[in-house]
């Protein structure tokens, strides 16, 4: 599956979307693609493992598409992200990925899932505001800040409730 996660970013995602800069130029260069890699594979042990992360593969039609991931930033906060194939933007497949994000965050007992994209990126604010996200532009640069509260039960007392998180 890494494999075909990372053949799928090459061929359809701009390396920018997916990667850090971590060479200069739009290209795909060996350094993002091995990057790609271990970040991936660093983070098959979820948020409980020693990254606090987990990644995702996207799936449409039996293609991997991209990839979507939650971490944990702060005791009882999540933060996720999400990249996808050309192919596969404007069909849905964001919102899908989010759902599910949205559903595993609530189910670790998270009290707020976190996102941060651009105010230019108008695709991501529509996903993040049809899934609930609140959005606020935090810097001058036009970053966007989206927060995703969850109601806390009374009386619950799950890990990221505590403070503690798993």
């Amino acid at each position: 599956m890494l494999e075909s996660l990372v053949q799928a970013a090459v061929a359809d995602a701009a390396p920018d979307e997916v990667t850090p800069p971590l060479t200069p130029g739009p290209e795909w260069s060996s350094d993002r693609v091995d990057w790609l890699r271990r970040f991936h594979r660093d983070r098959r042990t979820g948020v409980d493992g020693p990254a606090g992360e987990a990644t995702w593969a996207v799936v449409l039609a039996g293609s991997i598409v991209g990839s979507v991931r939650p971490e944990r930033v702060a005791p009882g906060v999540l933060e996720t992200g999400a990249w996808l194939t050309l192919v596969a933007r404007g069909m849905g497949v964001g919102t899908r990925a989010l759902t599910a994000v949205v559903a595993q965050a609530a189910e670790l007992g998270a009290i707020e899932l976190r996102a941060c994209t651009t105010r230019s990126n108008a695709p991501a604010l529509a996903v993040l505001r049809s899934v609930g996200f609140t959005l606020a532009t935090f810097d001058s640069r036009g970053s966007v800040d989206a927060r995703l509260p969850f109601s806390i039960p009374a009386g619950d007392a799950g890990p990221y409730r505590q403070g503690v998180g798993p």
